[in-house]
């Protein structure tokens, strides 16, 4: 479907419509500023000042946001420290904090940081790429959350806000993007009051179009961005004491999945090994994609590469306040459908590894299976209460939560080959059955078959499941002001969780493929007699479809866990003469335990359910907040330290067979994570500075894999020495903003340079032995030119990428069995223009 918008003719049809300014009104005020505004955040389910509160949270107010051009959440990496975003097949945004995240955007497995949307949980981390539709704040809460966010916060929590409605005045806004690369992307806003003082609504809208950077081969344009957001929230102030919060979101997703390129690591690795009907081998296809990153070029089979998903939500939010108490309780309920995940996983024009919906789809289709269609419901509800006693010195939360998730016919598809079919050389044969001495005499011989026979095999992996999350959570924290500078804060929450899973497999009907391909299944290897190697590159022109028989309950799997998670904080601010003394207008050092759990489940394993267990985090944090100068610098660091046990990392095992490669979650033992954060804000004059700077030192103590050679069996192998994926040891950023007031309007020019080191993407045990499996460090400049002409108008130009550097963002690399890196070309240089009108 195709929801590109004329963005002109919209603009017109708005330019006589009423209203008020809003993000603009204060455009001449903004050069002028003799002190750095308060900023209010909820870290703690209550509202209080960022200085003020003893959490690490960066947060991000909507002016803040549209001067950074911050177009979506993956925006705030370069804005928040600790911060990491990496990125599969399917587009997920793989949310790291302070190198605690999940790198695996499955449907079925929780992310490491919590993503909230108007306080609703979203459960799922592939519906975690959210446009800042209508946003009036995000907040970034850094290091485990588990008492008042709950689970699945281990590495922290994101809180995105969108604007409350207003009663009493009407507003309506438009901002337009365009630029290269098919850059067209429009917002609206609009707010209007029903019942003065009692009623109103706001809207948002935003339909993000962009065509592509990344050229393919056959044409086609990768990096393509094709999303809508439609978000409408309610406030009905029903009496002096009870509020209704209604909020309704609904979004569209349908854009091509990430484009990989394909670096040859291991060329005597299984799969690197394999011969395709028709096809080039693996070794030149990977090597003809690593050729085309010089020129931003790609060659990926474009038909296997999709990203499709519709997400519903509505939420409603009741507040009492009775005797100074606040009641409030939220209800939420989400609904996924239209869900096509596909990915072109080997990197290369070949039809290789395949994995996702449509593989899955076409093989029940071409075979008369019913297709299947996911589906997924998520249902919530909490309560709070939230007030104080002892004359305010002590102020509490206390709560439950509970929800029930069900998700139906969640695919999962692998092939290798076109159709699922390969082939190994007469000598590969050989040493997999453990004979390799016998390629050796026939080598010493000069005799070679491998140009005239083939053994064909077949590699189709996959089935769906449904899944049904229950889980249920009581807690409270309780903050006492011990002196008028002296606080302690203390929270606990009992979390408890039930996992059931049930698969449908798959299993092919060996014997009558053969017969289609001409050729006996040899049941004891794994494979068919050989054919002409001329005979099997002809089946490349009209390949046979697989059979194969659908296994109901292939497998059924279910489990409980419970978990307390604690947390205390001790806080002491500075005093007035003290502050005096030494020129601040506040300071505040704390002290933090904290504790966060992420559920375990199961995952599939070939035609096996293979659980996983939770996994728990323990936070140490010591930490500084200041502001100095008149509120003209502010300052805030972190320092801490983390032990993280029983870590869910994504593991690719080589199988039995030379195709098969099984990619699951595993439990890696336990690590240490240990850094430091630091952000700031500094004014002078006209000119305003932002940095942020983080320093992590993350290392496995234990961390034991599976090694499984085919024909020869399986060993444990320590991986203890490896780096941790997709963190990278030191990242930071810079901004410098100057607010010049000229005779015609205020101009803003932004300058910003972000810097991350290496990265490691490896997946297995071989993977640090390569050096492509560590991303070189990165060094990316953006600017930016805000110009308001006017309190209504807001013109920008912008570009980001300035040098135009070509660079891997992020990857995979699968060096034992596939024998490759898989990586994403970072995004060419972007420039454009953007309107915005305030009515």
């Amino acid at each position: 479907m195709n929801y590109k918008i004329p963005l002109l003719s919209i603009a017109v049809a708005l330019s006589s419509a009423p209203g008020h300014t809003q993000n603009q009104k204060d455009a001449s005020t903004r050069s002028a500023r003799a002190q750095l505004e308060e900023v209010i955040v909820t870290a703690r389910r209550r509202a209080e000042n960022l200085q003020e509160s003893p959490v690490a949270v960066s947060a991000i107010g909507a002016d803040a946001l549209t001067e950074a051009g911050v177009a979506s959440i993956t925006d705030l990496q370069q804005m928040v420290p600790g911060l990491q975003f990496g990125e599969n097949g399917s587009k997920t945004p793989a949310i790291y904090i302070r190198g605690i995240g999940q790198r695996e955007g499955s449907a079925v497995l929780d992310p490491g940081v919590g993503v909230y949307l108007n306080g609703i949980f979203l459960a799922r981390q592939d519906t975690l790429l959210l446009d800042t539709v209508d946003t009036q704040s995000i907040q970034v809460l850094r290091g485990p959350q588990g008492t008042l966010f709950g689970k699945n916060n281990t590495g922290g929590a994101m809180l995105v806000t969108t604007r409350a409605p207003d009663s009493y005045e009407s507003e309506f806004g438009v901002t337009i993007r365009g630029g290269n690369y098919g850059r067209e992307d429009i917002k609206l806003y609009g707010n209007l009051p029903i019942v003065n003082d009692k009623l109103a609504a706001r809207f948002g809208l935003s339909s993000t179009r962009l065509d592509g950077d990344v050229e393919n081969t056959d044409g086609t344009l990768f990096g393509d961005e094709n999303r809508l957001a439609v978000t409408l929230r309610t406030l009905w102030q029903a009496s002096d004491n009870f509020e209704v919060d209604l909020f309704t979101f609904w979004s569209s997703q349908e854009e091509r999945s990430t484009w990989l390129s394909c670096l040859m690591q291991n060329p005597t690795a299984n799969v690197a090994a394999l011969q395709y009907p028709g096809e080039p081998s693996y070794l030149d296809a990977c090597q003809a994609s690593e050729d085309l990153t010089e020129s931003h070029r790609v060659s990926i089979n474009s038909s296997d590469s999709v990203v499709a998903m519709k997400n519903a939500m509505l939420g409603v939010s009741l507040s009492w306040n009775v005797a100074d108490h606040e009641i409030k309780s939220v209800s939420a309920w989400s609904h996924q459908y239209d869900i096509e995940r596909n990915d072109d996983n080997d990197g290369t024009s070949i039809q290789g590894i395949n994995n996702g919906t449509r593989v899955l789809n076409d093989l029940q289709k071409a075979d008369g299976k019913p297709v299947t269609n996911e589906t997924r419901d998520q249902f919530s509800q909490e309560f709070q209460f939230i007030g104080s006693a002892f004359n305010d010195r002590v102020s509490y939360t206390i709560g439950a939560f509970t929800s029930l998730e069900i998700i139906r016919d969640n695919p999962f598809a692998q092939t290798v080959g076109p159709k699922g079919l390969s082939g190994i050389s007469p000598e590969t044969f050989v040493e997999t059955l453990g004979l390799g001495a016998v390629t050796g005499l026939l080598n010493n011989a000069g005799l070679s078959l491998s140009d005239a026979v083939v053994f064909p095999l077949t590699t189709v992996l996959g089935g769906y499941s449904s899944l049904e999350n229950k889980s249920w959570a009581v807690f409270s924290q309780f903050t006492w002001d011990i002196t008028d500078l002296t606080q302690l804060t203390v929270g606990g929450r009992y979390t408890h969780e039930k996992r059931e899973r049930k698969l449908t497999a798959i299993d092919v009907d060996e014997l009558e493929y053969g017969t289609r391909i001409g050729a006996v299944y040899l049941d004891q290897v794994g494979f068919y007699t050989p054919i002409l190697r001329a005979q099997f590159d002809a089946l490349g022109n009209n390949l046979p479809d697989i059979p194969f028989d659908i296994i109901k309950d292939a497998d059924v799997a279910d489990k409980e866990w419970s978990n307390f998670s604690p947390s205390v904080t001790l806080s002491v601010k500075g005093s007035d003469d003290w502050l005096s003394a030494v020129n601040m207008s506040s300071a505040m050092l704390y002290l933090t335990y904290s504790e966060g759990f992420k559920a375990g489940g199961f995952e599939p394993k070939g035609s096996e359910l293979v659980p996983f267990d939770p996994e728990e985090v323990v936070n140490y944090e010591l930490g500084f907040k200041l502001e100095s100068f008149d509120s003209k610098l502010r300052f805030n660091t972190a320092l801490y330290s983390m032990d993280y046990n029983d870590i869910q990392v994504r593991v690719a095992e080589q199988g039995q067979r030379i195709s098969d490669i099984f990619l699951f979650l595993s439990n890696a033992g336990q690590a240490t994570i240990q850094g430091l954060e630091m952000e700031g804000t500094l004014l002078l004059g006209n000119w305003v500075f932002n940095g942020n700077a983080n320093y992590m030192d993350a290392g496995y103590n234990e961390y034991t894999g599976k090694v499984v050679v085919p024909g020869q069996g399986e060993s444990v192998v320590d991986r203890s020495a490896e780096p941790f994926a997709l963190v990278p040891e030191t990242s930071y950023s810079m901004t410098a903003q100057y607010n010049w007031q000229t005779p015609v309007g205020l101009l803003v020019p932004r300058l910003t340079v972000y810097y991350r080191s290496e990265l490691y993407i490896g997946v297995d045990n071989l993977a640090p032995n390569y050096e492509t499996s560590y991303l070189e460090d990165l060094t990316l400049v953006s600017a930016r030119l805000n110009y308001f002409p006017s309190e209504q108008l807001r013109v920008a130009a912008y570009v980001n990428n300035v040098t135009d550097k070509q660079y891997y963002k992020t990857g995979f690399a699968v060096s034992a069995a596939l024998g490759s890196a898989l990586v994403v070309q970072g995004q060419a240089r972007t420039a454009g223009l953007e309107l915005s009108y305030d009515f």
